[in-house]
């Protein structure tokens, strides 16, 4: 690669990288170009971006971000999965593909700037994604509304009880039998 091409490509993937909320390394060695076709339109429908890099124009690119420690992730086909919004998204998306692809592997991830190893990127696909800890948040939040809410309402339904038994009673009606 020229000298003049490289400090491009290099450019272009640093961009990339500082704009990114988590990115995936992975090793697609073995996958078809069928397969690959199919990993990427999977990968796009989710909203994340792969790319094939060179290892060296990665590295450099890592090193420019100020991302430490990944020389061990670039070594033989080195791919990379890249979020832009929710950065769970992209280890869980990568971990679904890896039991689709069978030769498919991640290696490991960087997430909001912190190196991870292969295991750890699996922990983080295993956590729930951001819409799903907001759901939990917002039914936390409801919980103790609607108890409040039922506890009033059962104030008024008992109220209205006593006053119809009063009205029955000065009416002469028998009370109702009690189920003991």
């Amino acid at each position: 690669m020229a000298t003049a091409e490289k400090e491009r490509a290099v450019s272009l993937l640093e961009e990339r990288l500082r704009r990114s909320k988590a990115l995936v390394f992975s090793d697609f060695h073995g996958l078809t170009a069928s397969e690959m076709v199919e990993l990427r339109r999977e990968l796009r429908q989710h909203g994340l971006e792969y790319r094939v890099v060179k290892n060296s124009v990665a590295r450099l690119a890592a090193e420019l971000v100020g991302i430490k420690d990944t020389d061990s992730y670039f070594r033989g086909p080195t791919g990379l999965c890249i979020s832009y919004d929710d950065p769970a998204l992209a280890f869980k998306v990568s971990h679904t593909l890896t039991k689709k692809f069978e030769r498919y592997k991640i290696k490991g991830g960087v997430l909001e700037g912190v190196v991870v190893s292969a295991a750890e990127a699996e922990q983080l696909a295993n956590l729930p994604s951001r819409h799903e800890l907001l759901a939990m948040l917002v039914n936390t939040l409801h919980a103790p509304i609607q108890q409040l809410a039922s506890v009033l309402n059962a104030v008024i339904r008992n109220f209205v009880s006593v006053v119809d038994e009063v009205r029955k009673k000065r009416e002469g009606e028998p009370p109702p039998p009690t189920s003991s």
